[in-house]
């Protein structure tokens, strides 16, 4: 007996599917998955999406969710009250628009190697697989007259401000989480560092925390809009690692705020370090600050010699308020990292 061999979409990942999910909330839409419907909008911000019961195994959230944007980009905003974004599905008057859909989906996908993983599953697969090189421009013989320009129309409204943003995080972050199943994988990382750690993401680097004005969000130290750690910029944990993604800092393998980072550590007269540990103590007038020795803090421990050792604090209880004070990868963390070369 012979059996058809099923294909799984690689997009097929309870991770893409939260990535898409998060795309339509910040536009305004909600997600109802449904065994009633295939795909289909209410007009009402409700989008349909069949139920993992009726999707067959090379269906996926992502490309449907992708597929229903593509239509409402080409319809334009006019119709994005409308339910089905104003197509009719029952007939072929919406030929044109179909195909202009399709194109907008190969020419959004090429943008991060997805072509191929972004594939309809429905009878205009074969459609989708032929299309050129540049789908915007290269109309076919048996195209609709129109088709071409629909979409390029379409492509104009991905670029609005309230578009452009979520579908490129989308769609780099869906790229990302199905290497090495992209034929291509873009270069940059959403903030526009390059890509680095394979398999890594944001939410597991050193520098990603959760602060700023009003409500925490999720931010990077390394990346701000005033190149300075006083202005970091917002990520989603589930970005991909850029160049610049580390490890959690570990304070036994690093030691930079009490090595060369800097110059002094100031004390102030009442701390009790200053009667416990008088001998780490350096007065100068009304100044107390700690001894450095050989440019480092005179309680540094460790990582000296042949055999290298951890770091540590032979004073860590008894430490002075501006060490306790120092936060583990916080801002000055990373300047003092930065300031011995185990930070970029």
């Amino acid at each position: 007996m012979n059996s058809r061999l099923v294909r799984v979409s690689p997009l097929n990942q309870p991770p893409i599917d939260r990535v898409w999910q998060d795309a339509l909330m910040t536009l305004g839409l909600r997600l109802q998955r449904t065994d009633a419907a295939y795909a289909s909008s209410d007009g009402a911000g409700t989008l349909s999406i069949g139920s993992v019961e009726t999707l067959d195994a090379d269906d996926s959230l992502a490309q449907l969710v992708l597929h229903e944007l593509c239509h409402a980009l080409v319809q334009g905003e006019d119709n994005w009250a409308r339910a089905d974004w104003g197509l009719d599905n029952t007939s072929d008057r919406d030929c044109a628009r179909e195909q202009a859909c399709l194109r907008l989906q190969a020419h959004l996908a090429d943008s991060v190697g997805l072509r191929a993983q972004m594939v309809p599953t429905t009878e205009w697969r074969e459609y989708y697989e032929r299309l050129p090189e540049q789908p915007l421009h290269e109309a076919a013989a048996d195209d609709a007259p129109d088709a071409c320009a629909l979409a390029q129309a379409g492509a104009a409204r991905a670029l609005l401000p309230t578009m452009a943003p979520v579908l490129t995080r989308a769609l780099t972050i869906t790229a990302a989480l199905v290497q090495p199943a992209a034929t291509e994988v873009p270069e940059r990382h959403p903030l526009g560092f390059r890509l680095g750690a394979q398999g890594q993401r944001c939410g597991t680097c050193a520098w990603a925390y959760q602060g700023g004005r009003g409500t925490a969000v999720h931010r990077c130290r390394q990346a701000s809009e005033k190149d300075n750690v006083a202005a970091d910029r917002r990520i989603d944990p589930a970005y991909p690692a850029c160049e610049r993604w580390e490890a959690p800092v570990a304070c036994d393998t690093c030691g930079a705020c009490c090595r060369e980072a800097y110059h002094v550590v100031s004390v102030a007269m009442r701390d009790p370090v200053v009667w416990k540990q008088p001998a780490l103590i350096v007065r100068q007038g009304h100044r107390f600050s700690v001894l450095r020795d050989g440019g480092r803090c005179a309680a540094l421990t460790g990582n000296t010699g042949e055999s290298p050792q951890p770091f540590a604090c032979r004073i860590y209880d008894d430490r002075p308020q501006t060490c306790r004070d120092f936060a583990l990868g916080g801002a000055n963390c990373l300047v003092a990292r930065r300031r011995v070369g185990l930070s970029r």
